[in-house]
């Protein structure tokens, strides 16, 4: 499971395909000349690779041509692993992805002479190919631009300098000044190259968003998700010193269940073979210098929405809305933030605004084409929010980047919410059963939070962008 090459390609519109990083691992080349004998196909020259690549993807200058052999409806396309011609042969499989101005691109070592190029999860090379330049992605987005691309660099030649990665998280990137003065008293793992000295402290952060979709239309309708990740940042002596964390139910009459759940390579489950409903989640993790997504999952909890709502707007150039929110009383009601969005799209600026609310205030946006209502900290006692208004709209000036569906009755409400100390599935860590394998116990903080992740209430005059029949039905709590 290794790599052949890499690529670092600029895509910013002054420098389009100029080579920030290229770097090859003739170990990995020979291993594969000598593994595909006659079959062999070397990598091209990195300007005659770059140049080809782009116009395989069409990002090139002239990519909104029309080119026959990629546009044509013939061809099949499993991006992000494309293939290219290289002397009259097929160099194949390439991962490309392209994001934030950069093109990241590699070479996985394919030993298979014949591969199933229709089944690309049988190839763990593509997998791996896949995670490192994820990793490198992540880390451009995040580090110093003016010495990133060396740190990038020093990185490679420490965690794959034959090609093949010991670690796929550049997370500890930052980490590699400091490993280059320390002194080789034992050996290190990659993911921890130094051990850690100080204070010992263990962060847990539990977040949690809630995704939802909502209209008052055929006795009401609700697409309803919750999702988290729980992230570590460990701060403890020794280089392989365990920590044992124990997760649990805030709710005692709710046991905690996790649906299609991802762990971290670095944890274990200890004491049970699954996370399912009931069972007692003890996990067992070595944790590496930097913050790490520890675990990933969905919740089948709750099945209400937190916040229910019901969004009427009707009207051409003049129009009448009103907004109900009704916040679940099974929902601490406290929020860093709660507002209320209503973008105007396909429409020209609001030429006048009146309005009553029970509760917080609306405000129009600067290029008067949105609305946003600022619930605030907290609902009213009675759990209920109402807004109504009458806007009259211009005739012109319509918003750029308009949505294509969203045309006059076809429009929706958005909520976006933050809550401290809380989480919808009622996942949490008791502080008590976290311990460590070596030394005195850390001292252990967690955080809770819930966010909104596009949560909607579509007009209930208007049309749905999603087939009823499948989405679950909620109990009406407006009459």
């Amino acid at each position: 499971m290794s790599v052949r090459c890499l690529l670092v390609i600029n895509l910013s519109k002054d420098d389009c395909g100029k080579i920030l990083l290229f770097r090859q691992f003739p170990t990995i080349e020979k291993r594969c000349k000598i593994a595909h004998g006659s079959e062999y196909v070397a990598v091209p020259q990195p300007s005659i690779l770059v140049n080809t690549l782009l116009v395989k993807l069409a990002l090139s200058a002239d990519s909104k041509q029309y080119v026959e052999w990629r546009d044509n409806a013939n061809g099949t396309m499993q991006l992000p692993v494309v293939g290219i011609n290289s002397d009259k042969k097929e160099l194949w499989p390439i991962v490309a992805i392209a994001q934030n101005y950069f093109l990241v691109c590699c070479v996985p070592f394919v030993e298979d002479k014949t591969p199933d190029k229709k089944d690309l999860l049988k190839i763990p090379s593509i997998s791996i190919g896949f995670s490192v330049l994820m990793g490198v992605l992540n880390f451009l987005a995040t580090a110093d631009r003016l010495t990133c691309l060396v740190d990038l660099d020093n990185y490679l030649t420490l965690s794959m300098p034959f090609g093949t990665p010991s670690d796929t998280d550049l997370s500890s990137v930052p980490y590699i000044n400091k490993f280059h003065t320390q002194k080789f008293v034992k050996r290190q793992p990659a993911w921890k190259p130094f051990d850690y000295k100080g204070k010992q402290q263990i962060y847990f952060k539990i977040l949690e968003f809630v995704r939802s979709v909502q209209s008052d239309q055929s006795s009401g309708v609700c697409h309803l998700e919750t999702f988290g990740q729980i992230s570590v940042k460990a701060d403890i002596e020794g280089t392989l010193n365990d920590v044992t964390v124990s997760l649990l139910s805030t709710d005692s009459s709710q046991p905690l269940s996790l649906d299609s759940v991802v762990i971290h390579p670095c944890v274990t489950v200890h004491g049970v073979a699954s996370l399912g409903p009931g069972l007692f989640k003890r996990l067992r993790f070595s944790p590496p210098l930097h913050e790490f997504v520890m675990l990933q999952y969905c919740s089948p909890f709750p099945k209400d929405p937190p916040i229910q709502g019901v969004f009427k707007m009707k009207g051409e150039n003049t129009v009448e809305l009103l907004v109900q929110l009704k916040l679940n009383e099974k929902v601490k009601n406290s929020f860093d933030f709660c507002d209320l969005i209503i973008v105007f799209f396909n429409r020209g600026p609001v030429k006048s605004l009146e309005f009553n609310v029970n509760h917080g205030s609306p405000k129009l946006s600067e290029d008067k084409h949105s609305l946003k209502w600022t619930i605030g900290s907290k609902f009213p006692k009675d759990l209920e929010a109402v807004l109504t208004a009458k806007l009259e709209f211009l005739e012109k000036s319509v918003m750029l980047n308009s949505d294509s569906f969203c045309v006059d009755k076809n429009c929706y409400a958005q909520i976006n919410f933050r809550q401290s100390n809380s989480t919808l599935s009622g996942c949490s860590i008791d502080p008590k059963n976290v311990s460590i394998s070596e030394g005195s116990k850390p001292k252990v903080i967690i955080e809770r939070s819930i966010q909104s992740a596009e949560y909607r209430i579509w007009n209930n005059y208007g049309d749905l962008p999603f087939p009823v029949n499948i989405i679950n039905k909620f109990n009406k709590v407006f009459i």
